[in-house]
């Protein structure tokens, strides 16, 4: 089935899907935060089709089919047997939250569903219903956020539970578990990823610049500048793997900046705390705005209004008691990490922020 955008524009592939929705959400924002129904008509449903489900016929998509613990918003068939849940949230909800994450749990559980599909339109998350020894955050298998993600990254990903390959589900999970070892292999050592690439920029440069001489050193020196912006990057974009910030018994954590402690609930506290701690020590200014983390990080961190470098609007902004907007739309280990940087900024280290 083919879907439309807004000026009639057929979307051919995943690839045109994403981008369709993308600027629907970009928008509409405001209504697709309010409105879940219209996340899935107009958000899920589009993306479904794109990975070769038919969300109009019963045979492939079956909407609110009730389990022995619940209800989950869609249930994926595939030659009559049921092989994936799906729980839909409207745009403003946090998928990231043990809660939204227990709850799909439950009903693949209750079904001996090994897999499990949570999203709000933007943030999509693949997750293991059940795995012995592991935290409900450990057993997320991948996540995309197909508003900030590459596009490619989203579509290699969310094709893992295409229509096609959801049988082989396994061995594509594998797959991109293994592009992503080697890639933190080369971000552990940078250095071989740099000797690997000189011949390249060498052979380029013979070949389209021969009048040019470049010494082996400036060269080398560009790779480390390139390469460690896009480590800076890497560290800093939402995993998912992250660290859960609250425990299972649901009850209040602590962080401490140095000698002062304060309760939190959630990771996003951390980052408006640290921030907060800063202001009332006189450091965060509206004179540092904007402001960002990382050479390579496109998007700001605080900024006098809620808008990021080329105009976007911060997508979690949390005003401060300076006035200055924070932007907190990260996982639980990104707010932590970028808490500490940001208390490095300011010429502390950051092993004063721990979080109990």
């Amino acid at each position: 089935m083919s879907e439309f955008d807004a000026v009639g524009v057929k979307a051919e592939t995943l690839e045109d899907t994403l981008k369709m929705v993308v600027e629907r959400m970009r928008s509409y924002r405001r209504f697709y935060e309010q409105n879940e129904m219209a996340v899935r008509d107009q958000i899920i449903n589009p993306i479904l089709r794109g990975l070769g489900w038919d969300p109009e016929s019963p045979e492939e998509v079956l909407p609110n089919v009730s389990t022995d613990e619940g209800i989950p918003d869609y249930t994926l068939m595939k030659n009559g047997k049921k092989v994936l849940f799906i729980e839909a949230k409207k745009l403003s909800v946090d998928v990231e939250q043990r809660e939204a994450i227990r709850q799909l749990a439950k009903y693949c559980f209750s079904e001996g569903m090994k897999y499990g599909v949570l999203t709000n339109g933007a943030v999509w998350i693949l997750f293991r219903a059940f795995q012995e020894g592991t935290t409900i955050t450990e057993q997320i298998v991948w996540k995309t956020d197909i508003e900030s993600d590459e596009l490619s990254a989203s579509t290699r990903r969310l094709k893992t539970i295409s229509k096609e390959n959801i049988e082989d589900i396994e061995n594509l999970i594998k797959k991109l578990q293994i592009l992503d070892e080697i890639w933190q292999s080369l971000v552990n050592e940078p250095s071989e990823l740099i000797r690997g690439l000189i011949p390249v920029f060498e052979g380029l440069i013979r070949e389209g610049y021969p009048d040019y001489e470049f010494e082996r050193t400036e060269i080398e020196d560009f790779l480390k500048e390139k390469i460690s912006g896009l480590i800076e990057k890497e560290s800093l974009s939402e995993t998912a793997s992250s660290e859960p910030i609250i425990p299972e018994t649901g009850r209040p954590r602590r962080m401490k900046i140095g000698s002062e402690y304060f309760e939190i609930r959630t990771a996003k506290e951390v980052l408006i705390k640290t921030a907060e701690w800063l202001i009332r020590v006189g450091k965060l200014k509206r004179s540092d705005c904007p402001f960002n983390i990382g050479r390579a990080y496109r998007r700001y961190l605080i900024n006098t209004e809620p808008k990021h470098r080329y105009g976007d609007p911060f997508r979690a902004p949390r005003r401060l008691s300076n006035g200055l907007y924070i932007e907190t739309h990260h996982n639980a280990a990104s707010c932590i990490s970028i808490a500490r940087q940001l208390l490095e900024k300011y010429g502390y280290s950051g092993k004063i922020l721990k979080v109990e």
